[in-house]
């Protein structure tokens, strides 16, 4: 996981992005051009380095009913002001809580392996679920909308040197995604569609319906480090949300975790074999897991990602990382 904006070190250079982010916000939607893509990920503009483009428009289906919001600002926010504060304060129990309907749950992925092997399932019709998402926002509602989306084993607290300085003109978002940060942290097949999806549906659940019109003149602009960075790609050029996006911005971004093309269908082990395999495996892992998420491991870590300016890593970086690590899925999930 590479480092956010805010570990440079080089505060002008930090600035000069943001402000790039804030222009890119702020111009007019260009027209779609002639050019046909196929792949939802091509239609997306790549925003890399300081080249800055408008994304392609398209036809939405209409944003959902209001979302499930169960709590408002923290009390550690009470007296923050972003329009002075240099960054984020710390909260040890997350920020807002949005809830997450969602098929992605470990009952529906059972449920479509069942199908897959025509094997019979006695899961209950109901497939979706609801997952808490903690997330952050801050700034007029507004005005233009701005999405951030944190890397590998991140959260949104590693924006605290970035909200503050978006907010001052932009409505600014920050989630966790799920299995990371305070989000939950159900046990399943984590991939790309599953945080792609929670961002669309953040976006129109959320990010639309806070500027009071219902969304439909908002413009948002999705910015993703690392792993966020795919997530961010992925999410601009779906065809629910496209219509509003007008910018993806790539912070080192990861890329595809697998080619679907080039991917091996292997023959199904033995289930005695498989089981022991999965047993030995998890208590590899949840003993290596002990080591990893000591304090002064994850300070080791992060001041490898942070090789610029180290003094970015501080007691409450390494608190945002271990508290959430402590989940008792956290291990597994990872």
């Amino acid at each position: 996981m590479r480092s956010p904006l805010s570990s440079r070190g080089n505060k002008a250079a930090t600035h000069a992005v943001l402000s790039l982010l804030c222009a890119m916000i702020a111009l007019r939607p260009s027209p779609p051009t002639a050019a046909a893509f196929t792949h939802p990920i091509a239609q997306s503009t790549i925003v890399h380095s300081k080249s800055i483009s408008a994304l392609h428009e398209s036809v939405m289906d209409s944003p959902p009913a209001v979302p499930a919001i169960t709590n408002g600002m923290p009390d550690i926010l009470s007296d923050f002001c972003h329009e002075t504060s240099p960054r984020l304060p710390y909260s040890p129990t997350g920020y807002s809580t949005w809830k997450w309907v969602t098929h992605h749950n470990p009952l529906a992925q059972q449920t479509n392996n069942n199908d897959n092997t025509n094997e019979p399932t006695t899961s209950p019709t109901t497939t979706t679920t609801t997952h808490s998402i903690n997330y952050l926002a801050l700034g007029p509602t507004t005005a233009p909308a701005i999405v951030l989306i944190h890397g590998f084993g991140a959260s949104a607290y590693h924006w605290r040197h970035n909200l503050p300085a978006l907010a001052r003109s932009h409505r600014v978002y920050a989630l966790d995604l799920l299995g990371f940060g305070w989000s939950d942290k159900p046990v399943m097949d984590y991939d790309a569609s599953v945080w792609r999806d929670q961002v669309v549906d953040f976006v129109r659940e959320v990010v639309l319906r806070e500027d009071g019109g219902g969304g439909s003149s908002r413009r948002v602009v999705v910015a993703g480090n690392s792993l966020g960075g795919y997530t961010a790609m992925y999410a601009a050029g779906d065809t629910r949300i496209k219509e509003y996006v007008r910018g993806c911005v790539l912070l080192n971004s990861a890329g595809r975790f697998r080619d679907p093309e080039g991917e091996v269908i292997k023959a199904e082990p033995n289930p005695v074999v498989k089981s022991i395999s999965a047993a030995i495996q998890r208590l590899v892992i949840a003993a290596s897991f002990i080591y990893t998420k000591q304090p002064a491991r994850i300070e080791q870590i992060l001041r490898n990602v942070y090789p610029v300016n180290s003094l970015n890593v501080d007691s409450e970086l390494v608190q945002s990382i271990q508290t959430p690590s402590l989940d008792p899925n956290a291990a597994e999930v990872l």
